[in-house]
């Protein structure tokens, strides 16, 4: 799907980057350039570019870049048409009809039907609670104070203890039983006969995406049986190790500090009390995914687990996750083992409030954890606490954050701070010399890897004509790969030439025709390699399936071209800076 070559430049003609850019971060002007702090990773000093001559942006922290379309693509996770929607909408710009060919019709009218069914089944379970059957789960939601405008704000509603009352509801508004299935709410029987519904006698929490569309569901069961909770499964609409509850509603807030609490009704309570900054994971541990979708809407988060055993240890597994993505992070529990929602319900929003006030930093919290192990009247015990307290003070990357709190566990065990200072240095000593060692290993066992032998690789091949390929088919595709992919990635220097003459293709034609490509190589061999590129037919991806594939494959170029200069590398400072650069490479993901 794609709009005319001269609708494309006027849109992004008349939405100057800088003026986009500055809506986000603020910007300061530097000579024909401007800089900010990086809304794609955490950073203290300003390496986020913006040119406004050339209308490009560039990270030289994290090596984001892009035009204005990626930039709003990446801030708001929308595609390419939406972005050219809202910017065309900003310039006040009337889009004409895109061009599609048949396999984006058919996609994009099978989630349009998928959405419309979403919504009805919305409704379906929303007006069930209202009716006589939903007198138990009315009753419930009484239970837990829960106000029913809260309820009707957030679609709560009611799935029937019926065998297939949503499936014979949907079939009723015009929806064919292929159509159905795909919503991943109705499941065919195991015999073949028949049909039923997922969801039955189920309190149900509609889940919305960021634009406040219904995307899926979770049912907490209201009588006894197992599992208490259950979530739709995964669908070309709703994922849920991306998909956080209530961030629809969060966002609006505009607070770039979130409250990351468990579950549903820890959420709606906490946002019934008044704090509207609060979101859920789905049942599901929390994930980079989950991080990389909360980026773009906070800086700041305050993890709100159950004080729980289950609860500390999902709180200790997100904070690195969300420490790697760049968030500031503290942590607070409720006392006496309650969960957020008892808490409420019980101190009232006041009390609440000085719970979020205390929130702790995060390193406090983990100190506290290993604490809790220890009797520090035992002289073993105050070892052990002070030798796990220094592993963890020894990831920090700031000194003075690791003064604070090496003070603070001196105190604690009685050990003396230079004695604890030493074994953080040793530790540190450790780790780096560990990546020495690997790197030195890579070196000995890489010396023979020559870039003839990259040239033999069967698969590198295949993932350089992969990538030509889908820059040839898609030009968001090759405006990406060209802010990632360098001349020394490819093995083959008529990859390299073929690339730029997709990207003149696109630009002074508007479009890549394989033969006009061809026609460009007046060598017969060449002519052969360039036309190879398009004789194999690739399967049919969808969106995410390409991502992952386009992700795959440039990460083996330029992991491949790493592992190359590592065993070619003269010096020690050499080899960090290539295993620093593999490090990098493995946070790199390519967003299509």
């Amino acid at each position: 799907m794609r709009y005319p070559r001269e609708v494309v430049d006027e849109v992004r003609l008349q939405n100057d980057i800088v003026e986009v850019i500055s809506q986000y971060v603020p910007l300061k002007q530097k000579g024909s350039s401007y800089f900010g702090l990086c809304p794609f990773h955490n950073e203290k000093t300003a390496s986020f570019s913006v040119n406004s001559e050339k209308q490009f942006y560039y990270c030289f922290g994290c090596g984001a870049a892009g035009n204005v379309f990626s930039f709003l693509m990446e801030m708001e996770n929308c595609d390419f048409p939406e972005a050219m929607k809202r910017l065309a909408e900003r310039a006040h710009i009337t889009l004409p009809e895109p061009e599609k060919n048949a396999q984006a019709i058919a996609a994009e009218q099978l989630k349009k039907r998928l959405f419309e069914m979403h919504t009805l089944a919305g409704r379906f379970f929303y007006e069930a609670l209202q009716e006589e059957e939903g007198a138990e789960a009315r009753a419930y939601l009484q239970k837990r104070q829960m106000d029913p405008r809260m309820a009707r704000k957030f679609g709560i509603g009611y799935s029937p203890d019926s065998y297939d009352a949503l499936f014979r509801h949907l079939q009723e508004k015009g929806f064919k039983v292929s159509e159905i299935l795909k919503t991943g709410l109705v499941l065919e029987n195991k015999d073949g006969k028949g049909y039923h519904d997922r969801f039955r006698g189920r309190l149900m929490f509609p889940i919305f995406d960021v634009q406040g569309r219904v995307v899926g569901f979770g049912g907490r069961i209201l009588a006894k049986g197992e599992p208490k909770y259950l979530n739709s499964p995964e669908t070309i609409l709703f994922s849920k190790s991306r998909n956080l509850y209530g961030l629809n509603f969060a966002k609006q807030t505009r607070k770039r500090e979130l409250i990351l609490v468990e579950g549903y009704m820890d959420m709606l309570s906490i946002y019934q009390a008044g704090f509207h900054n609060v979101v859920a994971s789905l049942g599901t541990a929390f994930n980079q995914e989950h991080a990389r979708t909360l980026k773009r809407f906070a800086d700041d988060v305050i993890l709100l687990y159950d004080s729980d055993e289950a609860g500390t240890n999902a709180a200790l597994r997100a904070i690195p996750v969300l420490v790697k993505n760049g968030f500031h992070v503290k942590v607070t529990q409720v006392p006496d083992g309650k969960d957020p929602d008892e808490f409420i319900k019980a101190k009232g929003a006041a009390e609440f409030s000085k719970l979020l006030v205390n929130a702790v930093h995060y390193i406090s919290f983990e100190i506290a954890c290993i604490q809790r192990k220890y009797n520090l009247k035992n002289p073993e015990h105050r070892v052990r606490f002070a030798t796990e307290a220094a592993e963890i003070l020894a990831k920090l990357d700031s000194e003075i954050e690791r003064n604070v709190y090496l003070g603070e566990v001196s105190r604690v065990t009685g050990v003396e701070e230079e004695a604890i200072r030493s074994e953080i240095r040793k530790l540190v000593q450790k780790e780096d010399a560990a990546y020495q060692r690997e790197a030195e290993k890579r070196q000995q066992n890489l010396k023979n890897y020559t870039p003839e032998g990259r040239r033999k690789d069967k698969g590198l091949l295949e993932a350089q004509r992969s990538l030509l390929y889908y820059a040839a088919q898609h030009q968001g595709i090759y405006d990406t790969l060209k802010e990632i992919l360098e001349e020394d990635d490819f093995t083959e220097g008529i990859y390299w030439r073929t690339f730029g003459d997709i990207g003149d293709l696109w630009q002074n034609a508007g479009h890549v025709f394989p033969a006009d490509l061809v026609s460009r190589f007046e060598d017969a061999k060449e002519q052969k390699q360039v036309t190879e590129i398009f004789a194999v037919q690739l399967p049919t991806e969808n969106g995410a399936d390409m991502e992952k594939a386009i992700n795959e494959q440039v990460k083996r170029l330029k992991r491949t071209k790493i592992d190359h200069l590592t065993a070619n590398a003269a010096t020690v400072e050499e080899i960090q800076r290539l295993v620093d650069a593999k490090r990098k490479l493995d946070s790199l993901y390519i967003t299509i």
